[in-house]
């Protein structure tokens, strides 16, 4: 996991966490003020446990010391589980079930959320293993014997189910980053070429399909080796994202809009050649009014092509391209229609 992801990951967590721990207060301090089968030692716990949660909600929400909190959250869960379980086999000899055999599983979750997939698998069989030892007592108890079995086989299973899962989260994660890195330019986070010819393809077959209509639309950023020369080719990719986030933003939800490469981009709308002109226009006008962060501001030329029933993608993308060449040799900054 990059650091992209991994902080991904890590807000995730965050947002978890916030909802989490004020339901885990609100648990805790309700059975603490209304439960009668509250004994003296829980009565002393369960406010300790009230403002733990209270202090780790607060640090959490200001962002301040997660990592901390989690590992000691870990620690403190542990041993009020090892407790309660503990508590738990005591009282399977009178027949009593602890309803604490409900939350368990909450713990282990917990344990796969902190930790790496292997640590939280060993952490996990480890304590496991520590109250497997605490029932070891009682399994001359028939009582006991079977509920206790039964508690920790299912308490292993849980383990190796979140195991597992993890480990298919993961390779569905992996699989697609793989995926989107195959069709999305990594810089801007828009379609790359591969994707552009995709959607042109599948634009061409639905208007043989269905007799509709869409134009492309080519554009580039004037003078962007200008740029480079001058501000560095950091500053230059500093453009080119804003410069695609900026255009996603004014595009419809059923535009297609990749980088075709270097500064050059594509727009698939399915709109005339007349519409798509107007819309062309309006981009170019906002782009040159938008102040942008490193270089102030930026034009662009746009060149405009509309399918016609002969064309395949290379054709369409020939004219759009023909079109484009004519806007930037009468002055850049402007739209022209092949």
């Amino acid at each position: 996991m990059d650091n992209k992801d991994n902080n991904k990951y890590v807000r995730l967590k965050r947002r978890i966490y916030l909802v989490i721990f004020p339901l885990l207060f609100i648990t805790n301090a309700t059975y603490w003020l209304f439960s009668p089968y509250v004994d003296r030692f829980m009565g002393s716990v369960l406010p300790f446990l009230c403002l733990f949660f209270a202090i780790v909600w607060v640090l959490i929400y200001y962002n301040r010391l997660m990592r901390t909190c989690e590992i000691i959250s870990l620690g403190v869960f542990g041993i009020y589980h090892l407790f309660r379980v503990y508590s738990l086999t005591g009282q399977l000899e009178e027949g009593i079930i602890n309803v604490y055999v409900l939350w368990s599983p909450i713990y282990f979750v917990y344990i796969f959320m902190v930790l790496e997939r292997k640590k939280a698998l060993g952490y996990s069989l480890f304590i496991i293993l520590i109250t497997v030892a605490m029932g070891i007592i009682h399994f001359d108890n028939p009582r006991a014997n079977d509920t206790l079995i039964q508690f920790y086989i299912s308490t292993i299973l849980y383990t190796l189910i979140l195991f597992y899962f993890q480990r298919i989260v993961s390779a569905y994660i992996e699989s697609d980053i793989l995926r989107k890195n195959a069709y999305y330019d990594s810089l801007t986070d828009i379609g790359n070429r591969r994707s552009v010819d995709t959607w042109l393809e599948n634009e061409i077959n639905r208007c043989h399909e269905c007799n509709s209509v869409f134009s492309i639309i080519y554009f580039d950023i004037d003078h962007f080796k200008k740029i480079n020369d001058e501000y560095g080719h950091d500053v230059g990719d500093h453009v080119l994202k804003e410069f695609s986030s900026l255009v996603k933003s004014y595009i419809r939800s059923s535009d297609f809009f990749g980088r075709w490469g270097g500064e050059e981009f594509i727009i698939s709308t399915n709109q005339s050649l007349a519409e798509a002109t107007q819309f062309a226009e309006r981009l170019r006008g906002i782009i040159e009014n938008h102040s942008f962060r490193y270089v102030d501001h930026v034009t662009a030329s746009f060149g405009i092509a509309c399918f016609q029933p002969t064309d395949v993608s290379k054709t369409l993308i020939k004219r759009a391209d023909q079109a484009l060449y004519s806007a930037k040799n009468n002055g850049r900054n402007m739209v022209k229609a092949f």
